[in-house]
């Protein structure tokens, strides 16, 4: 037994003495980074390769992936190779990097793509590095009430932006239908054909104290439980396309529809925005501590700050970034800030200050699921 119980106790030791100096050599690069634009890309060019893993769904996986690394070389001069492995959802991409972290391990990604939550636990756990972004940033961003894009810390920084509401088959609902509040999805020709997600998107972030409340939220959410013919996630376009669905309410964000118009593919996809609240859901780029390219993971996200950048980016994924004038995302925003509607852009500063985020969300969960086992 004394040996089992040295042998843990090694192994455990082993591990944290991994985690501590992963988490130093992440400080040291910190500390280290270069100083400007001019240096980032010196750093950079050495590097060689930069690394990617995320879901299809993500930046246009890996096609998306190498167009960005083909533009960041053309832009910088460089010859970086691009080496893309599809990955996991953005909330496993967090706990894959974390493991590996923990381990001692480089990391699976060298630029990690992912929500305001992986942002705000990135950063709590401590396997995000510290970038001084302004620095490097070829403009500077415009002003937004309330939000900062630099995740606390410097561990991330936002680069698009996609808007909660309703996607809907446009050849089956009629333009007179479409749902403009949230009382329009109760309409009784709906009934058993719209669907909800399985993680309540959208619904959990307008039942927050500063948007529209738990209390109002969680009778929306009961009563669109008996609305709902079933469940599916927000990328399952093909679930409304061919008419299993009429709509999905609340969608994760509109770049779904986006992307669809701006390939000319003809898909009979719409999207509507509540007059009642609209949230922008914000993606941010992050590097590893652990990142074995830091330096040209940086570089990718600024390149996607770029006006070439945020263009190939609403193109390709129908995202941008709201804090430049050129962005479709801001037009929308302001649109509905103009109607009365209630903005909120989701970042980990304001994930952080909602007390109970989770719980409730977990609570809403169990609404809609509870629908699916009847």
């Amino acid at each position: 037994m004394l040996n089992l119980y040295s042998r843990s106790a090694a192994l455990k030791t082993v591990a944290f003495a991994s985690l501590t100096a992963m988490l130093a050599v992440g400080s040291a690069q910190a500390m280290d980074a270069p100083k400007n634009l001019k240096e980032l890309i010196a750093a950079a060019k050495k590097e060689g390769t930069l690394t990617a893993m995320w879901s299809s769904s993500s930046l246009a996986g890996g096609k998306g992936f190498r167009q960005i690394v083909k533009g960041m070389n053309k832009r910088y001069g460089m010859n970086l190779k691009a080496k893309f492995t599809p990955g996991p959802s953005m909330t496993r991409m967090v706990a894959k990097t974390t493991r590996e972290v923990k381990a001692g391990q480089p990391a699976s990604t060298d630029l990690l793509w992912n929500n305001s939550g992986g942002a705000l636990k990135g950063g709590k756990v401590g396997i995000l590095r510290k970038v001084d972004w302004m620095a490097y940033l070829e403009r500077k961003p415009l002003k937004w009430d309330g939000f900062d894009p630099i995740a606390p810390g410097g561990v991330g920084m936002a680069s698009a932006g996609s808007l909660v509401g309703i996607m809907y088959n446009t050849e089956l609902v009629k333009a007179g239908d479409v749902p403009q509040s949230f009382e329009d999805v109760f309409k009784p020709q709906f009934k058993g054909k719209i669907a909800t997600t399985p993680y309540v998107a959208g619904m959990r972030e307008f039942g927050m104290p500063g948007v529209l409340g738990n209390e109002v939220m969680t009778k929306f959410t009961k009563r669109l439980s008996n609305q709902i013919g079933g469940l599916m996630r927000c990328g399952s376009t093909d679930r409304l396309t061919s008419g299993e669905f009429l709509m999905l309410v609340f969608s994760c964000g509109d770049q779904y529809v986006n992307r669809a118009k701006n390939s000319g593919s003809g898909e009979p996809l719409g999207y509507a925005l509540m007059k009642e609240a609209v949230i922008s859901h914000t993606r941010y780029g992050m590097v590893p501590v652990n990142s074995k390219a830091p330096n040209a993971a940086t570089l990718a996200v600024v390149w996607l700050h770029t006006e070439e950048g945020q263009k190939w980016m609403w193109k390709n994924a129908g995202l941008d970034l709201p804090v430049y004038p050129e962005s479709q995302m801001r037009k929308k925003l302001l649109a509905a800030k103009a109607k009365g509607a209630k903005i909120v852009m989701n970042s980990p500063q304001w994930l952080g200050a909602q007390g109970g985020y989770i719980k409730f969300r977990k609570s809403l969960e169990k609404i809609v699921k509870a629908k699916k086992k009847k």
